[in-house]
């Protein structure tokens, strides 16, 4: 491995920024990451370098910062070792060794030259017990999802071999359809996932909906800029709103900060106040909090909870959507099922973006409850959506004055939120116009059209995956994603829609409504 002077072309601040990149450091700010720096061993590794080797003992553990490794295995009777798998930018290997003493079960080779953080624990162990208790909180989080990972994959097999996954279906698999052969088709309607009931449906048919606004009275960007505040009280979901309220009751609320840190997740307006609260001059810090979890630690559970409750009562005043629950239900739902969707995504593709891409899809639809709050009369008319009203964005304009993106800028700038949520708002129906933070913008903008082409959104589902196919968001991840250029999009987006009937269940089946 080569480390020593080559290192020195790589200065502190850089490899600070290189860690920012990198999942497993999301949270962490510029002290505690030049922390890390300074008790662990920051190597630049050669293309076809052995970084562990089978049957051999260490008590090492590898953050890959950037570049690609596979893992190797070697069996009696075979020349050449069998892959297992292929491993990208932000993933960790070796971490049994900081657990316990065993050999290496399998080689790990440098496929390009990378960037590897070497961790031991002997190290780790001398550091600021603050920095040890957040890199073991997440080095436990990889081993949880690691162990997730493969329970899923035994219950898949059944007696057969696990499935590959998405992309490395498409990647293979010569029998789908070329892309200019599917983008040639007329677009065909999905059966949504989501199946309105013929209850449902009459309920929404016989609702008495207020009149649109009169589009000679919306007023203009300016007037609407300066109605937006940002301590203006918006709607939350009342169902999140009463769990939380039971779990804060008495002591007990204050055992299960995990659970609580869930709930506060599935609110948009809950999550911004709590992360307005962190960032308040009170709690200032060097660096911008922009997420639910980092939040909580900087505050201190009791005052997060006096923050809710604050928020709770004060929602209490106000009625969302005009009283109209079944778009209130689709609001919320929209928001938590994009956010996860966006999640899925990132895991799939094998990206790597510091921003909290579930955070953002969450709040990517904010403006609409400011907006909600300045035209009551617009969005209940999604309960019984007409054609002209499918252009959300053209018609909010043409009723309110400006569209929910930009209102929902508005006010999270008000707020203090940090810029990647800022421009998802703006931009996640027109990634093309994003200018920063387009990763992000392309991931929420494509999770926001494959929620809606599964029933999860307002009104009814009027996208098909022809709409995700075409979608400007592929053309990013390519540029930001260089193994994604070798994908068919309309392959992918074909596996990626059935993966998402497949596993609908547990992406909707928690979502308090």
């Amino acid at each position: 491995m080569a480390s020593g002077k080559k290192n020195k072309e790589i200065d502190l601040e850089e490899q600070i920024e290189f860690l920012k990149k990198v999942h497993f450091f999301h949270g962490f700010d510029d002290h505690e990451l030049k922390q890390f720096l300074q008790v662990s061993k920051w190597l630049r590794v050669p293309a076809n370098t052995v970084i562990i080797k089978e049957n051999t003992t260490e008590r090492a553990f590898y953050i890959l910062v950037r570049g690609e490794v596979r893992v190797e295995k070697r069996l009696p009777g075979k020349e050449k070792p069998i892959l297992l798998t292929n491993l990208g930018t932000g993933d960790c290997f070796g971490e049994m060794a900081l657990v316990t003493e065993i050999r290496r079960t399998a080689d790990v080779v440098a496929s390009t030259e990378s960037f590897i953080l070497r961790v031991e624990p002997e190290i780790v162990s001398t550091s600021n017990v603050f920095l040890q208790l957040k890199f073991y909180k997440r080095f436990c989080e990889r081993l949880v999802a690691r162990l997730d990972l493969a329970n899923k994959r035994v219950a898949g097999r059944d007696g057969e071999e696990a499935k590959p996954s998405i992309l490395q279906k498409v990647l293979s698999d010569g029998d789908l359809v070329e892309a200019e052969e599917e983008v040639g088709k007329p677009p065909v309607k999905p059966s949504p996932v989501i199946d309105r009931s013929d209850k449902e449906q009459r309920a929404r048919a016989s609702l008495t909906l207020p009149p649109l606004p009169d589009k000679e009275q919306r007023l203009t960007p300016a007037k609407l800029h300066h109605r937006v505040h940002p301590e203006a009280v918006l709607p939350v979901n009342p169902a999140v709103a009463a769990e939380l309220s039971r779990m804060m009751k008495g002591s007990g609320g204050l055992d299960n900060t995990r659970r609580l840190a869930d709930l506060i997740s599935l609110d948009p307006v809950l999550s911004c106040r709590v992360i307005q609260t962190a960032n308040s001059p009170f709690y200032r810090r060097a660096n911008m909090v922009g997420t639910v979890p980092l939040a909580m630690v900087i505050i201190g559970v009791k005052p997060v909870q006096e923050v809710l409750l604050d928020t709770i009562r004060a929602a209490k005043s106000v009625q969302g959507f005009s009283g109209v629950t079944l778009v209130a239900k689709d609001f919320w739902q929209h928001a938590v099922v994009v956010g996860r969707i966006a999640e899925m995504l990132r895991d799939v593709i094998r990206l790597n973006t510091s921003a909290d891409l579930y955070l953002c899809g969450l709040l990517h639809d904010l403006g609409m409850l400011v907006l909600d709050g300045i035209s009551p009369n617009f969005y209940p008319q999604y309960a019984q959506p007409s054609e002209e009203m499918q252009d959300v964005v053209r018609v909010e304009k043409e009723y309110i004055g400006v569209d929910h993106g930009q209102a929902g800028v508005w006010l999270a700038e008000g707020i203090g939120l940090p810029q990647p949520y800022l421009d998802v708002m703006h931009f996640h129906h027109q990634p093309e116009k994003a200018t920063t933070n387009q990763l992000p913008v392309a991931m929420v903008n494509l999770a926001n059209i494959f929620a809606s082409m599964k029933g999860a959104c307002l009104g009814q589902p009027e996208v098909t995956e022809q709409d995700a196919v075409r979608s400007f968001s592929w053309a990013v991840i390519q540029e930001y994603h260089r193994p994604f250029q070798e994908v068919s999009v309309p392959q992918f987006v074909n596996s990626f829609s059935a993966e998402l009937d497949k596993t609908w269940a547990g992406i909707t089946g928690d979502i308090l409504l």
